[in-house]
C-alpha cells in the first residue's frame, strides 16, 4: 500500500535521525555539554550499594528507574515496526516509553496501529502519548485513548516547524495549552524537541501549571539539521547551532527558580549523563536518538543490554557520590567549567 506524504516524512525523520547519530565526524557542541560538569569525589561515602534507591516518584507513579525511552517514532509501516521493537525492550527492562507525535494517526486512522502496538507489547508499562502544542483537547483525549496512555507530552517545536518547508508559520499556543492542562484526563508535560529552554520560557510555563517540563535540550537529535537535509540542505534558513543545551536548560531552570518537575532530554548517551542531569535538578532523564541508533544498527538484544548496563551502573555511581537516593544526589555541588560559569554569569545579569 502506498503511504501518504506525511507517513513518508516519518520515514525520512527516522532515516536522517539515525544517520546523524551514525556520523562519526566530531559534532559541534551547542553550548555547555555534560563534559562541562565535574563531580567532586567522595572518599568516604559510608554506605553500601545495597543502600541505594534509584526510584523516582512523578505523576503519582513510582518509576523503578530514573530514565525512559523518549519519543521517537510511529506513523508509517516502518516506524510502527520500530515502535513495536522499542516497546518490547521497554517491557523487558522495566522502562517507561514515549511514542512520537500521533497527529498523523488522527488524520489517517489506519496509522493508529503503528502507535497501538506499543501498548500491546507493553500492557503494564508507563506510556507517554505525544501531540503538538496546537492540538485541541478533543485530539488530546483521542491520542491518550489510542494507546491507553498514562501521561501526554505536548511538544513545542517552533524551530523545527520554521525550518520545515511544509511546517507551521503561526504559533499561538498558550491559551490552548492552558485548556489542555486543565481538562486532560492524564498529566500533561510540556516538551521541547531539541532546542532547550531559557529562564523566560520557564517563567511562562510556570503560569500554565503543567505536571512537568521536558527541557528537550540541544546536542541530541537536531531537527533543524534533519529538516534542512529534507530540504536538500537549503541554507537560506540555517539554524543548525540554535538553542540551549540540556545542561544549560537545567541550569536555566534553577535560575528561574522553577518549582515544576523536570525531565532531562537531549544527548543522554550513558548512565553518567543521567546522574549529572539528576544532580542538576531533573526528576527523570530520557534518551531518544542514541537508543534508536543502537536499535537500528544492532537490534533489540543490544539495546536491551545497553539499558541493563545503565541500570547496573546507576547504583554504583550513586554510591561513588555518597548518595542513597536522588534527593541526596541533588545535594552534591558539581564543578562547572569556565565556559559554563560564563553562561551562568550572563544569565544572572539578564534576570
Amino acid at each position: 500500500m502506498t503511504e501518504s506524504p506525511q507517513a513518508h516524512r516519518k520515514d525520512e525523520h527516522l532515516s536522517l535521525g539515525v544517520s546523524l547519530w551514525r556520523d562519526t565526524t566530531p559534532k559541534k557542541q551547542i553550548g555547555a555539554s555534560f563534559d562541562d560538569i565535574r563531580w567532586l569525589p567522595n572518599t568516604f561515602p559510608e554506605m553500601s550499594i545495597e543502600d541505594v534507591d534509584v526510584t523516582t516518584n512523578l505523576f503519582q507513579h513510582q518509576f523503578n528507574w530514573p530514565f525512559y525511552i523518549e519519543a521517537m517514532t510511529g506513523g508509517s509501516a516502518l516506524t510502527g515496526r520500530v515502535n513495536g521493537q522499542l516497546a518490547t525492550v521497554s517491557a523487558n527492562t522495566g522502562l517507561a516509553m514515549a511514542v512520537g507525535s500521533q497527529s498523523i494517526a488522527l488524520k489517517e486512522p489506519s496509522q493508529a496501529t503503528t502507535f497501538k502496538i506499543v501498548r500491546q507489547r507493553n500492557p503494564e508499562g508507563f506510556i507517554f502519548a505525544n501531540l503538538g502544542a496546537d492540538h485541541p483537547i478533543a485530539n488530546v483525549r483521542d491520542a491518550i485513548d489510542m494507546i491507553d496512555a498514562n501521561a501526554i507530552e505536548m511538544h513545542v517545536n517552533v524551530a523545527q516547524e520554521l525550518v520545515m518547508a511544509e511546517g507551521d508559520r503561526q504559533f499561538k499556543w498558550l491559551d490552548n495549552l492552558a485548556e489542555v492542562i486543565a481538562k486532560s484526563p492524564v498529566p500533561v508535560i510540556i516538551k521541547e524537541v531539541g532546542f532547550g529552554m531559557s529562564v523566560a520560557t520557564y517563567q511562562t510555563i510556570a503560569q500554565l501549571h503543567p505536571a512537568a517540563i521536558n527541557v528537550g535540550g540541544a546536542n541530541g537529535t537536531n531537527f533543524a539539521v534533519i529538516e534542512r537535509r529534507r530540504n536538500r540542505n537549503d541554507d537560506s534558513f540555517n539554524i543548525d547551532n540554535y538553542g540551549l543545551s540540556t545542561v544549560e536548560s537545567l541550569i536555566s531552570a534553577q535560575l528561574a527558580q522553577n518549582a515544576l518537575p523536570l525531565i532531562a532530554t537531549g544527548g543522554i548517551q550513558n548512565a553518567n549523563h543521567i546522574v549529572t542531569s539528576l544532580m542538576l535538578g531533573a526528576n527523570l532523564a530520557s534518551s531518544a536518538g542514541f537508543m534508536l541508533q543502537t536499535l537500528m544498527d544492532h537490534g533489540e538484544l543490544d539495546l536491551t543490554k545497553q539499558i541493563l548496563d545503565w541500570q547496573q551502573a546507576l547504583p554504583r555511581l550513586f554510591t561513588l557520590l555518597g548518595a542513597k537516593n536522588i534527593a541526596e544526589l541533588q545535594q552534591n555541588q558539581p564543578l562547572y567549567s569556565n565556559s559554563l560559569q560564563n553562561f551562568i554569569s550572563q544569565q544572572k545579569k539578564r534576570s
